[in-house]
């Protein structure tokens, strides 16, 4: 009898160790952020083609995509979608658009299980849509911000935090659909 009132102590102490470690992550700015970013402001004169909406069948994804920009280096999150950084290109034009969101099941959570050649749907205000290609996905380090770099093709990378304790990110890098 002890000895089950112990094990639902530790029980107890390790589901409320969890629960303020995903309140922490939830607050922390800097959780989906890499170590430096690199790209170039992008002006965005027709907000008609703004994305709002990005939809991967295959991992079952659906979300909302909001603008998002760097403050004090740390990218704007938000926990209603996924976030597109208007500091890089609109999708669909040339260069490396990034758009990024939690792991959670609701927003990029099923990312990590996205596959070479599937597709990714992004919708923009004006109605329009643009397919890209899933060309290749890597796991990197938060330092290793090299895949945010422009690019000389159309393409969109989407990333996630993963690993232990969300130390590593999740990268889906897609080409436009010609």
């Amino acid at each position: 009898m002890k000895l089950v009132s112990k094990l639902f102590i530790l029980a107890g102490i390790v589901f409320y160790a969890i629960g303020f470690y995903n309140i922490y992550l939830k607050e922390n700015p800097k959780q989906l952020a890499f170590d430096q970013y690199q790209v170039t402001h992008a002006s965005i004169s027709n907000t008609g083609q703004l994305p709002v909406k990005l939809n991967i069948n295959a991992v079952g994804i659906s979300t909302p995509i909001y603008p998002s920009k760097i403050v004090n280096n740390i990218p704007e999150t938000t926990d209603k979608g996924a976030s597109y950084l208007t500091e890089s290109p609109l999708p669909g034009t040339q260069g490396n658009s990034i758009i990024y969101a939690h792991n959670w099941q609701n927003l990029f959570g099923p990312l990590t299980n996205i596959r070479t050649g599937e597709d990714v749907e992004v919708t923009y205000a004006d109605g329009t849509k643009k397919t890209f290609v899933i060309e290749y996905t890597s796991v990197v380090n938060p330092s290793e911000s090299t895949i945010l770099l422009p690019s000389t093709d159309s393409r969109i990378t989407l990333y996630t935090c993963t690993g232990f304790l969300d130390s590593k990110r999740f990268v889906a890098i897609a080409v436009l659909k010609s």
